[in-house]
């Protein structure tokens, strides 16, 4: 988180042909996939639900330094929606202990004060391309694992806009739920759920329900013109499946055809009864909350601050904590259907997760609202190098006073 334009065959040859569950998945094909953003939000940034203190140490190993120098993107980025995101993640840090490090595993990226002394700075900062980053050259320091690669896949995610209408007719037939109060209706099925069992936000077109659930959240106009959000309000707990895998395994589609327009155009001509047949089988159901719009900002991620265009990053945090700061170098398509993309290298602020989102170094770049970043988002598969930025006064393996 319209027409919603995205009816050229290049939006999704993705999120259709690949289950959007898991990494090894997303290795199996070629064709850029889209990621399932739909978390449910921690209020505890160190320490998500789904991490112990005791989980998987795969990614733990001697961090060293690397400087700004080695890297040939660094001088071209333009810094400031990185410094933009990173004032969201300030945020959030300054309501954490400062004595906590931020990764209960990773003393090396430093305490929630070491962070928060940095955040403190940001007033005097000019807000600028120079000036954000000189603001980062100043404050922090790369660091890498020097026992992995550092490498992993990228892909891109969006917030849709989508045509929304008061009252149902034949064409905005499905409803955009609210959650439940009932958590017997929470955790249904998603055929098992029904529309008197929950508020109804508005109707919009069956697909775009389907792929705005997908994605988190979305923007949701109704005729009068009016705009507001529908933001994640929750799930009903159960998997993810790919209609348009299904449809290829049932012989409907070919590979190659499963993109956006051709399962919508499946669904026209299937009607309503198949088409709600096919969506059924997918039991992952998505609730919504309508948000008014302030400022034009982003949807919330995960770490329940404003996603920002480029530079807010969806992660897993049993690695990565919210907030941390990661330098990219990868390819980005530089317009719609753009495979190939160029290289390039950018600032993000992990602060965001997705049920397809595992692995030390398995990103999910925001790439903004709308037609044309659904576009560019949805053809964004690539593999990308990791480096970490940390406060530089960080010391490694110091530990502060205090709790852990």
């Amino acid at each position: 988180m319209k027409p919603y334009a995205l009816r050229v065959i290049i939006t999704t040859l993705l999120l259709l042909t690949v289950s959007c569950q898991s990494t090894k998945n997303l290795g199996k094909t070629n064709i850029p996939v889209f990621t399932e953003q739909a978390p449910k939000a921690s209020t505890n940034l160190s320490l998500p639900p789904s991490v112990s203190i005791g989980d998987t140490i795969e990614d733990e190993g001697i961090m060293s330094e690397w400087h700004f120098s080695n890297s040939p993107y660094w001088a071209k980025h333009n810094f400031l929606p990185a410094l933009v995101a990173f004032e969201e993640s300030c945020k959030r840090f300054s309501m954490e202990n400062k004595n906590t490090f931020i990764h209960p595993r990773k003393k090396e990226l430093g305490t929630y004060g070491d962070w928060i002394s940095i955040c403190l700075k940001l007033k005097k900062i000019e807000k600028s391309d120079e000036g954000a980053k000189s603001f980062f050259e100043r404050e922090f320091k790369f660091i890498q694992n020097t026992q992995l690669k550092n490498k992993g896949i990228l892909t891109g995610y969006y917030e849709p806009i989508i045509d929304v209408r008061k009252t149902k007719d034949n064409i905005y037939s499905e409803p955009i739920l609210k959650l439940p109060t009932d958590k017997e209706y929470q955790n249904l099925t998603r055929s098992k759920i029904k529309q008197i069992n929950s508020d109804i936000i508005a109707f919009a077109k069956p697909i775009d329900v389907f792929f705005m659930q997908i994605q988190g959240s979305g923007k949701i106009k109704f005729e009068n013109g009016k705009t507001k959000r529908a933001a994640y309000s929750g799930n009903n707990g159960k998997p993810y499946v790919s209609i348009g895998q299904i449809l290829i395994n049932e012989g409907e589609l070919l590979a190659t055809q499963a993109s956006k327009q051709s399962i919508e155009k499946w669904m026209w001509k299937a009607g309503h009864e198949q088409t709600k047949r096919l969506i059924n089988k997918n039991p992952r159901y998505v609730f919504f909350k309508e948000e008014e719009i302030a400022n034009q900002k982003g949807p919330l991620g995960a770490m329940r601050v404003a996603l920002t265009d480029m530079a807010s990053l969806a992660s897993d945090p049993n690695h990565n904590p919210y907030g941390l700061l990661v330098w990219l170098e990868t390819k980005i398509p530089k317009t719609p259907g753009d495979y190939v993309g160029h290289k390039v290298g950018l600032l993000a602020s992990i602060q965001d997760t997705g049920s397809a989102i595992k692995g030390p170094f398995r990103g999910d770049l925001y790439f903004g609202s709308g037609v044309e970043a659904g576009l560019r988002a949805g053809v964004m598969k690539h593999k990308a190098e990791w480096k970490f930025l940390v406060p530089k006064k960080t010391n490694f393996l110091a530990e502060p006073k205090g709790d852990r």
